[in-house]
């Protein structure tokens, strides 16, 4: 999304995602499970175990930010900018992870050359690799996202289709979830389609599609629908939280983190929001996608070798400090850089 028509609150939303996130690692991911992390907060992580929902509103919003920049873009344009987006900044903060992991996280944190060269393609999962960092798993997630636009645009060089197309189409396959059960079709439609995850990114083209447009008959169907899929996903996953975490989570406070997702984005798409559009937030927005990537695995490694001498609140604060000081460093200073040799 270029400055000049940027939207100012998604920049804002964007940030409330990450630093849900980052908060969530911190004060209860780390501790509870996956041994990743010595620093234990307590009952103070209760209140910030429903943070990684921050990661499903990140997929409404690239399903909005994409939909609105595809407008006039080539296929090349779209993978150029997709490319200069993701990766320069990515493999900068893979590089500092891996560099950090390698000489003082053993043991909990081991990892290999092999690892880091598979890692900076983003598809390590395709070959056979584990994530230098366990964030980098929703990074697989966009790609895929980017790969279904990119046919779509492929498709459009052939003959001019309509975007709600591949909304109807890919909320027809989204759908099959409550009349199929498992077979290798399904299975292989579900794992290119991102069944877990599609109802997101249709909601956000949706949305975007609201914001340029105005409102049409089918968005009252189409919406409702994508939230309720979006529900049945999310609250489908506590089996796995709650095996995982052995805490109660609950259906109805996942349910109502959504429907606020949706509430916002519509309020976004509706230019009912205006009041807080303002510029001041590109910064801030600018910080995400550094601060995403680079905070958990060295985080949790500084928390591991000084969590015994200083006290937890205090140390807590001063690493999310770290983060965001490092964040801003890549974001205002470094990756202008880098924009500028894609340019030249």
């Amino acid at each position: 999304m270029s400055e000049s028509k940027r939207i100012y609150q998604i920049d804002l939303f964007r940030f409330i995602a990450a630093t849900a996130v980052v908060l969530y690692h911190y004060l209860y991911r780390g501790y509870a499970a996956g041994n990743m992390s010595l620093l234990s907060f307590d009952g103070v992580g209760e209140y910030v175990k429903y943070g990684y929902l921050g990661v499903d509103l990140f997929f409404i919003i690239s399903g909005f930010v994409i939909a609105f920049s595809i407008k006039h873009l080539s296929l090349r344009k779209f993978c150029y900018s997709r490319f200069k987006r993701l990766y320069p900044m990515y493999w900068i903060c893979l590089m500092m992870t891996f560099f950090v992991s390698y000489f003082w996280g053993a043991p909990r944190y081991h990892v290999t050359f092999v690892q880091l060269l598979a890692n900076l393609t983003m598809v390590q999962k395709l070959l056979g690799q584990g994530d230098v960092d366990g964030a980098y798993w929703s990074l697989y997630v966009e790609l895929k996202f980017y790969l279904i636009i990119a046919l779509f645009l492929i498709l459009n060089r052939f003959k001019k289709i309509s975007l709600d197309y591949l909304v109807y189409f890919w909320l027809l396959l989204s759908s099959l979830r409550f009349f199929v059960g498992p077979s290798e079709i399904y299975d292989a439609l579900h794992e290119f389609f991102l069944l877990d995850w599609s109802a997101y990114f249709i909601a956000g083209i949706i949305f975007c599609q609201i914001f340029l447009h105005g409102p049409k008959k089918q968005h009252f169907v189409t919406l409702p629908w994508c939230l309720y899929i979006s529900i049945d996903a999310a609250v489908g996953r506590i089996h796995w939280l709650e095996r995982t975490f052995h805490s109660d989570f609950s259906p109805y406070i996942i349910g109502a983190a959504i429907v606020v997702f949706y509430l916002l984005m519509l309020l976004v798409s509706c230019r009912k929001l205006q009041a807080i559009n303002s510029p001041r937030f590109v910064k801030i927005g600018m910080l995400t996608y550094p601060l995403y990537l680079v905070h958990q695995h060295i985080g949790f490694i500084i928390f591991n070798h000084l969590y015994l001498y200083l006290n937890k609140y205090l140390l807590l604060s001063a690493v999310i400090g770290l983060m965001l000081v490092i964040a801003y460093i890549l974001s205002d200073r470094i990756e202008p850089r880098i924009m500028k040799l894609f340019k030249s």
